[in-house]
Formats: structure tokens, sequence, C-alpha cells
């Protein structure tokens, strides 16, 4: 929009309250900050600001990156990539302004018309797709992590001052929302991460009382990685968890490809469940729980055959029944896990493995569930169980 024509342009004090108001009635309603940042921008443009990119880098807290970087254009999808941890070692984060940002918590402001030499590459490859002014400054949380807001216009002469201050003043209501997703998504990240998604969901829900369970019936499926005591014996500490990751990049990944959930980490040992529900039957989850077993298993061969020099074996054990489903512990510090007979019997089915010289064994109630055949093994007394338990293995083939 030409300077002259800003006179034509709505109000900025009522277009400002207009946004803000939005901000608050409407946007902390979005599913979260992608659709609340193409909503801000397309209300800020309909103002008559000459907004031709703007771009937010948002801290992350994620096991996978470290954050997210969008960029908004009129008449563009939105471009949306995710940071890997490590990038503020990089040469693209430390020679960019966003680091000036974040870490010090200036505001930037330049004019990128003419030929000056300017202080950031990115400035220059602005320069060159035609933009003629760009501005970034801190998006401040009420935790204090600073983020990074940047506008940018083609338009010759750049903003005026009564246009940057309009953006400007609208930062503390957009951050308050922006924080509001952020911190709903970081804990579903968290919560995800730490005890797994079903779980999380449950605790959002409000599961969070000591004793509050439930009872579920399920396929349970124990990975065990064998000589691991030798291993942190004879390895260092960091080898050691090098090794435990690379297995559990093997046998995690099936499980969840599977629509099971892992349900506990016990040192090298995995604890996961297959549910079933509506449209799934118990033959369903069993089939999956196997399913995941088996790939887990093909994984660590195949990672075997690139590193034989670390060989890992794994010992996996499936069976069906009833599990509480639930919080235990004291006081204000809880763990949400399964416990129950069954998921004991998982766990003395697993130990049988090495002894029986067997990678997988399924307990009799997994094998008449799973329908399909199966060989008997034999009958086995387990310790804390009276009744001796027939255990199966699939044919040969």
């Amino acid at each position: 929009m030409p300077l002259d024509d800003l006179a034509e342009a709505p109000p900025l004090a009522e277009a400002a309250a207009g946004i803000n108001a939005w901000l608050v009635r409407e946007a902390r309603f979005l599913p979260g900050n992608k659709e609340l940042l193409e909503g801000f921008c397309e209300r800020v443009a309909a103002a008559g600001i000459p907004i031709d990119r703007v771009s937010l880098h948002q801290r992350a807290f994620h096991p996978e990156y470290r954050g997210v970087s969008r960029i908004w254009r009129p008449d563009a999808p939105m471009e949306e990539k995710f940071l890997d941890h490590g990038i503020e070692k990089t040469a693209t984060y430390i020679e960019s302004p966003v680091r000036l940002v974040v870490e010090e918590g200036q505001s930037l402001d330049w004019h990128l018309e003419g030929r000056d030499l300017l202080p950031f590459p990115v400035l220059e490859e602005l320069r060159d797709e035609g933009y003629t002014h760009y501005v970034m400054q801190p998006l401040i949380y009420g935790v204090g992590l600073i983020n990074a807001f940047s506008w940018a216009t083609r338009r010759p002469g750049g903003f005026t001052a009564a246009e940057t201050q309009f953006i400007h003043d609208l930062m503390p209501g957009y951050a308050a929302i922006a924080e509001s997703k952020a911190l709903f998504r970081f804990v579903n990240a968290m919560l995800s991460t730490y005890v797994g998604e079903e779980a999380g969901r449950l605790i959002l829900d409000g599961q969070v009382r000591r004793g509050d369970v439930r009872e579920i019936t399920a396929a349970l499926i124990l990975f065990d990685l064998r000589d691991f005591t030798t291993m942190s014996d004879q390895l260092n500490p960091r080898a050691v968890m090098r090794l435990l990751n690379s297995y559990f990049d093997c046998v995690m990944p099936p499980v969840q490809q599977h629509g099971g959930e892992v349900v506990e980490i016990m040192g090298d040992g995995v604890l996961a469940i297959f549910n079933h529900g509506p449209g799934r039957s118990a033959a369903d989850a069993c089939a999956d729980a196997l399913a995941a077993a088996q790939a887990g298993l093909a994984a660590l061969a195949a990672r075997n055959k690139k590193h034989p020099q670390t060989p890992l074996q794994a010992g996996v054990a499936l069976h069906y029944g009833k599990v509480n489903y639930g919080n235990i512990g004291s006081g204000n510090r809880l763990d949400f896990t399964v416990i129950g007979p069954d998921v004991n019997l998982t766990a003395r089915i697993e130990r049988l493995c090495r002894e029986l010289d067997r990678s997988l064994i399924m307990s009799e109630a997994f094998a008449e569930t799973l329908d399909r055949p199966t060989w008997e093994i034999g009958h086995f007394e387990l310790r804390g169980f009276a009744k001796m338990q027939r255990l199966f293995e699939l044919p040969p083939g």
C-alpha cells in the first residue's frame, strides 16, 4: 500500500482493539500456534498493514526437536520447519538475527533498500527477494522464555513508525495466547514422552489421585535385553546408554506402529499394552502385539548385521489378560503404570526365554486368543503361580 493511501486504511487504534478482542475471545480456542499465526497475520493485513512476510521462531520442549519456525506469506501456504537439537551451535543460528533477539532480548529494525552492507546473510537474501524493511522483536512469555517475532514488507519506503508501533503493541496479547498454546503442547508432549499417550490423556482428564485406577483387558508384550548386567560392567556408562538407545530404537517403534502403548521402560525392559476397543477384537489386539514383537526382533537382527561387534539379543513374552491401569505411589509422587498378576506372569514368562533358548514365548491365554496356529512348548512352574503354565511359540517356518 503506497504511503499516500494510508489515510484510507481503517483507523489503527480501532483495528488494534478488534485484533486484541479476537485474540481473547476466539483465538484462544484455535487448535495451535500455526492457526493462531495465520489468523493474526490475516487480520493485521486486513487492517492495512503491508506485511508481506511474518516469521515466528519458538522454543519447544520436545525430545525430537529444539524449536519450530513458521513463516507466513499472503496467498501462500504456511512454511513450518522443526529445528533439530543442537541448532544453537550451528552457523545458521549464530549468524542469524534470531540469536540476538532470543539470547539478548534485542529489538531489531533494518531498512533494506539501497546497497549498504547488512549484518546478517538472511537480510541480504530478503533484500534480493524485494523486501524493503525488516523488523524483529522478542516475543516474551510469562515464564520468561523469549521467542523471536519478525515482519517484513516489500512496499517502497518500508513501514511507517505508526505501523511498526501497531504490531509492537499487539505483541503482549499475542504472546499470552501463543504461550497458552505452547504450554498445552508442551504438557501433552512431556506426558506422552514420559508416561505414554493414553496415560497422558487420562492424566489430563483428571485421573491424578493415588488409587485412581481402571481395569482393562489387553494384550501385553515385554521385551527384555539379554546380558545387560554384563554389558553394564564391561562398558563405560556412555557406551551403555548408546547401546540401550539403539536397542530401544529397534523394539519401541514397532509397538507404536502396530497400535500399542509403551507403559513402562524398566531399565532394559519395555512393557507395552495393546488394548482393544470399538471395532477391534481381542484377536486383533493379540495379532498386533505379535506383529510388533516380530518386527522388534527383526529390527534387532538387522541392527546386529550392521554392528556385529556389539550384538544385542532380546527375549519377548506375550500374554493376554487383565491389568490395573492407574496411579500408585505416595503423597505427590506417583507413577502411572500397569500392575496385577497378569503383568507378573508376563515377566515370569520372559525369564524363560533364555532357559528355553527361545526369543519369543506366548502364554496359553495369548495363544488361544490369537486365533492362529501355535505350537505348545510345554507345562512350566512359574514362581508365584500355583498353577502350571502352558506356554507356546509360533510354528517353525
